[in-house]
């Protein structure tokens, strides 16, 4: 049983693909959910008619990332979903993008756990999970600077997780394989059908859905898990294991 009913947990990136399934979970297991997003839109489209409450934000804003974590409630488990992809061979690499990828995938994760923290807004005992990928620890054409960025994320929770231990804040990364959704749809335009059949040969349970992902974040976020910390759970339908 996942038992997150009395847990107030934040989702950030909760207008995209995995953080809609992790946000939607969470409150089908009847936790108090905050969804954040900068498509105010998609926010009231997927969350306007639930009990989670919404709020906009642009996380290049520093003062909305001050606002955000003033909005929520004193928290029980925090998730960082958002996350941009920048799919291109080095030699066609932008600096430009290089800077937006770390930014958004690796800094901000760690500058609203700084806030969060500061504004004693995490309980003790409660969970961090951030969203890495399986291109972290794989070599993958056109993805270097996209796997760099959640490499450093990889390595900056596992060192947060031993800042954080003294607290019995857990900090844990979940890494999925490809899962239906943008991201995905983003490869699958840019690559060749002989390739995406060579890749999708490499899931020896073929590839994954977003309650998959969302699945294990939650059960990440219970105090199920409550001995793991400092790790990276892969979700890959068996990627990892070849």
């Amino acid at each position: 049983m996942i038992e997150l009913s009395e847990k107030s947990i934040l989702v950030v990136g909760a207008s995209g693909n995995l953080g809609r399934a992790i946000s939607e979970n969470l409150i089908s297991n009847d936790a108090n959910v905050f969804v954040a997003g900068r498509d105010e839109a998609k926010l009231f489209d997927f969350f306007g008619k639930t009990s989670a409450t919404m709020i906009k934000a642009n996380l290049h804003e520093e003062t909305e990332r001050f606002s955000l974590v003033e909005d929520v409630v004193t928290l029980d488990g925090f998730v960082y979903a958002a996350g941009i992809s920048a799919l291109a061979p080095v030699r066609y690499l932008k600096q430009s993008d290089f800077e937006s990828l770390i930014s958004l995938n690796t800094l901000m994760p760690l500058m609203l756990v700084r806030e969060l923290l500061r504004k004693k807004k995490l309980r003790t005992q409660s969970s961090i999970v951030c969203l890495s990928s399986i291109a972290a620890t794989s070599g993958i054409a056109g993805y270097s600077a996209y796997s760099g960025s959640k490499a450093a994320l990889e390595a900056s929770m596992r060192c947060l997780a031993i800042e954080l231990a003294p607290k019995k804040i857990r900090v844990n990364c979940v890494s999925p394989g490809m899962v239906a959704g943008e991201m995905s749809s983003a490869y699958v335009e840019t690559t060749s059908d002989q390739s995406l059949e060579s890749h999708f040969e490499k899931y020896p349970l073929g590839l994954g859905e977003p309650t998959d992902i969302a699945s294990a974040v939650s059960f990440l976020l219970s105090d199920n898990s409550r001995w793991i910390t400092g790790t990276t759970i892969p979700v890959d339908g068996g990627y990892s294991a070849r």
